[in-house]
């Protein structure tokens, strides 16, 4: 500041008062007083001159101005002369520490705290930029935090993100240079007493910060702690190994009480809430999975899990729900997924199902595809197991129709398990993980699948079979033949209801589980309604036969020739065209699913404006299953395939106004992913001669050979076929055989087995508003299980609890809960959790919330809420009181 700037400056001063004091308390302009021009003002040093006498001269002179200037520290109140003068004088200061306070709009209090850093101050541009992150009305501390935010180039001026910058300086390499950039304007010291007041962290010196030490140490308290409130013993030797790098830093206590309750304290919450939300944050999760990769192996933590995924002593069960919370390496995530895929068959459903859950929503199921399809496999083989369980004693009905109404109810979920599983499995595989394979996971399901299920279903289905004589006289009481689909599904509703149109969606290849899990998928939403029920499928269980099978028709016939054709009232069935003129005579079209997709809106309403039936043909199943090269995604392909039919759903309903769709299937599939081998072929002595066409899974002819290995059957009998019905015979395998493997040998069809032959119906319908209330199924509700909820520690557990189980009028809600006061501020670390269970007891579904408090001050009178935020709608959905009553809360804790 020049000697003009000064002059002007004590000038405005006296417009306000006649005397100014003026504080130059660093001496910077002794050398300048005696040149100011400031006319009748009287200089008065109060560094030579007696205060006492000050005092005097300025009562007696009640009309002079005068400048008193002092270099010297003031003195206290008591003590000081002249504080009655100061608290009506003005004050003037001229030192570049108050010019700064000046501009930053802070207390002139903090001179001190700005002189320390004269260096920082020195650069406009690093002054510019911190008066955008100073908060208004700051503090020291807050000065400190801003500081460290514009050297460390942090957006915002928080603990939290100056911690964050730093963390990723480091794992980008520079941490050295920044570092040196903290030191050069001071601001290591000021670090380090942030990280020891925040974190209870001591650097060795304070200015000197090994950022690598830190960084371990915040991670070794994340896992510590993770493992002790699953339960691991804290005398185990996992855990005393990382104890004394656990944070708040317990080497600076002498109070064995304070040690004691370190676990709980502020400092130790502080630590988890900033670790965790620097794992889940977006923009930065990728630094922390790089730098915890480097301290999961310098704490040799894959080495030291060994106590508890392989136990030296046999007896010892293996637990993986107590690595259930940690999220903290991803070694954990492995060694979890291990221990399930080993020991599968002997734990528990509910905790199994209960962590899988919990996994699912964690840090590395959501940057790795690959461990929510192992988890999502383990869970599948899960419901396997205790599906095999179940029907351990084997598979033993009255009758067929007994056996087919069990397999409409429950037995398809072995298939739809073991699909479920193999897709995702070879999903893990595809991405260059072996290791449900290397712990026999995959090869106990597929053997379990195939030689348990699919053999002891054949057997007892076979056996039915054959005393019923069901292929002389194809029909059960109560089920629909396909044949009769038309007649019974399409007609009936033109007649009965008001609908003027039904839309068909035949899937080739849909199998009732696939058919199964696309109608829960539809029902979890609102705006459509979907019923599931079944029809006896023709055999052979084949596409040109179930496709004709399907058709609006009076008589079906069939022709023998070199090759075999299908016709319905003397029009061929078979390709689109052909089709397309069998509906012609009943006021109907044949479209392609894609054709549909692709139509316009107006375009499509033109389509099907004079049409009372629309068959929309669809094939993603059967596309890919029936060719070699393919078929291993056949799983997959069904996955696909719901997807799409939801899609067309969809489009059907809301873009041709359809209110009525029906989707089924020409026949369902068999399939195992291992290689088939002869033990899977019945082999034929030779090809009748009287055949007109064999398949894998069929041989269709005149006059065919009889044989124990095999059925044969009339057409006639199982496909409603007439006119030369007689002569048109068919063989097909026992059990799950082939006849030969050409082509695609793993996915097949055309046999008797329930898979193929349980054909889905599945009638879709547009509710109005009071109808989505009626049947929409809604979220579990979720409520504390004691109430009032009262916290007494900085760490603390609430337990949850859902009221209802997830089924046909409930679905799972996700939440993300936390704790705020009455001001709305957030309190507590954020937790997302799912309740899901399905379970009819209400221990089963429970759940335990951790609560992780941020901040200090927490009073037992005050109002605070635990807030629960639905992630589905983004909606607060619930709210319960909560008092927070810490036991301890001192500088320490």
């Amino acid at each position: 500041m020049n000697i003009e700037q000064i002059e002007k400056g004590l000038l405005a001063k006296y417009e306000q008062s006649r005397i100014v004091f003026w504080q130059d308390s660093e001496a910077e302009f002794t050398d300048v007083l005696l040149e100011l021009k400031l006319p009748d003002v009287t200089l008065l040093n109060l560094d030579t001159a007696s205060h006492f006498s000050v005092k005097y001269q300025l009562e007696q002179d009640q009309t002079s101005r005068f400048l008193l200037y002092a270099t010297a520290d003031e003195p206290t109140a008591t003590r000081d002369w002249l504080f009655d003068i100061k608290l009506y004088a003005q004050h003037f200061y001229a030192d570049s520490s108050s010019i700064i306070l000046n501009e930053l709009g802070m207390r002139l209090e903090f001179r001190q705290a700005v002189s320390r850093y004269k260096k920082f101050f020195a650069n406009k541009q690093r002054f510019t930029r911190l008066k955008k992150v100073l908060p208004t009305d700051a503090n020291v501390e807050q000065l400190t935090l801003a500081m460290l935010a514009v050297v460390l180039k942090s957006e915002t001026a928080t603990f939290t993100q100056v911690m964050q910058q730093l963390l990723l300086s480091l794992a980008e390499g520079n941490s050295d240079e920044m570092l040196e950039e903290l030191a050069k304007f001071d601001l290591l010291q000021a670090l380090a007493q942030q990280l020891e007041q925040e974190f209870g962290y001591r650097a060795a010196e304070p200015t000197v910060l090994n950022l690598t030490d830190l960084l371990s140490r915040l991670l070794a308290t994340d896992v510590y702690h993770a493992l002790a409130q699953a339960g691991v013993e804290p005398q185990s030797r996992l855990l005393q190994t990382y104890a004394e790098l656990t944070l708040p830093d317990l080497a600076l206590q002498t109070d064995e009480f304070k040690k004691r309750f370190a676990a709980n304290s502020p400092k130790r919450a502080a630590v988890l809430t900033f670790v965790g939300s620097w794992r889940e944050s977006r923009v930065l999760s990728e630094s922390y999975n790089q730098l915890a990769a480097s301290v999961q192996d310098r704490l040799e933590i894959r080495q030291r899990l060994t106590e508890l995924t392989s136990p030296a002593d046999p007896s010892i069960r293996v637990r993986p729900d107590l690595l259930g919370l940690a999220e903290t390496f991803e070694v954990i995530e492995q060694s979890i997924i291990t221990m399930l895929a080993k020991q599968l068959p002997a734990l528990d459903s509910t905790e199994v199902e209960s962590l899988i859950s919990r996994r699912l929503l964690g840090h590395w199921c959501y940057q790795s595809d690959n461990y929510q399809a192992m988890y999502k496999a383990i869970r599948a083989a899960k419901q396997f197991y205790d599906l095999q369980q179940r029907y351990s004693s084997g598979f033993y009905f009255e009758n067929a129709k007994a056996l087919y109404q069990c397999y409409e109810t429950e037995l398809f979920q072995f298939d739809s398990c073991y699909r479920v599983f193999s897709e995702n499995a070879f999903f893990v595989s595809q991405n260059g993980s072996d290791i449900l394979k290397l712990t026999g996971l995959v090869e106990d399901i597929e053997n379990r699948y195939v030689h348990g299920f699919l053999h002891d279903l054949a057997i007892a289905w076979g056996k039915l079979l054959d005393q019923e004589k069901l292929l002389t006289d194809w029909q059960l009481s109560g089920v629909p033949n396909q044949h009769h689909f038309y007649q019974r599904q399409v007609k009936s509703v033109l007649e009965s209801t008001k609908n003027k149109r039904v839309f068909v969606i035949i899937s080739d290849a849909l199998r009732f589980d696939v058919a199964h899990e696309l109608m829960q998928q539809i029902n979890d939403e609102k705006r459509f309604k979907a019923e599931l029920k079944s029809q006896l499928g023709v055999v052979p269980s084949y596409t040109q036969l179930g496709m004709s099978a399907l058709l609006p028709h009076q008589t079906l016939t069939v022709q023998l020739t070199n090759k075999v054709e299908y016709k319905a009232d003397g029009l061929s069935t078979h390709g689109l065209e052909n089709r397309q003129k069998v509906l012609a005579n009943y006021k109907g079209i044949a479209v392609k699913a894609t054709d549909v997709l692709n139509w316009t809106n107006q375009e499509g309403r033109d389509k099907v404006k004079d049409a009372e039936v629309v068959y929309i043909y669809h094939d993603d199943i059967d596309a890919i299953g029936d060719k070699a090269a393919t078929e291993d995604q056949t799983f997959q392909a069904c996955r696909d395939a719901i997807e799409n039919l939801k899609n067309l759903i969809a489009r059907i309903i809301n873009r041709l106004n359809g209110s009525r769709v029906l989707i089924t299937a020409d026949h369902g599939f068999i399939f195992k992913t291992t290689e088939v081998s002869d033990t899977d072929k019945t082999a034929l002595k030779a090809l009748p001669a009287s055949a007109v066409e064999a398949k894998k899974r069929y041989v269709i002819g005149s006059a065919l050979p009889k044989d124990d290995y095999y059925w044969t059957g009339k057409l006639a009998a199982t496909a409603g076929i007439s006119d030369n019905a007689e002569a048109a015979e068919f063989m097909v395998p026992r059990g799950s055989n082939r006849f030969h493997f050409v082509g695609g040998a793993r996915f097949i069809h055309g046999g008797v087995m329930p898979q193929e032959i349980c054909v889905p119906i599945l009638s879709v319908r547009e509710l109005d508003t009071k109808a989505q209330s009626k049947f929409a199924k809604q979220p579990v509700n979720v409520v504390p299980l004691n109430s009032p909820i009262k916290i007494v520690a900085n760490i603390d557990k609430v337990q949850l609890l859902q009221t209802e189980a997830v089924g046909e009028k409930f679905k799972a809600r996700e939440l993300m809960l936390w704790i705020e006061d009455p001001s709305g501020k957030v309190v507590s670390a954020r937790e997302k959790m799912v309740f899901e269970s399905s379970s009819d007891k209400m221990e089963d579904r429970q759940q335990g919330l951790q609560i992780t408090l941020s901040g200090s001050g927490f009073n037992r009178a005050t109002p605070y809420k635990l807030v629960l935020l639905d992630l589905d709608t983004n909606l607060k959905y619930n709210s319960f009181s909560v008092t927070i009553d810490l036991a301890f809360e001192d500088d320490f804790f």
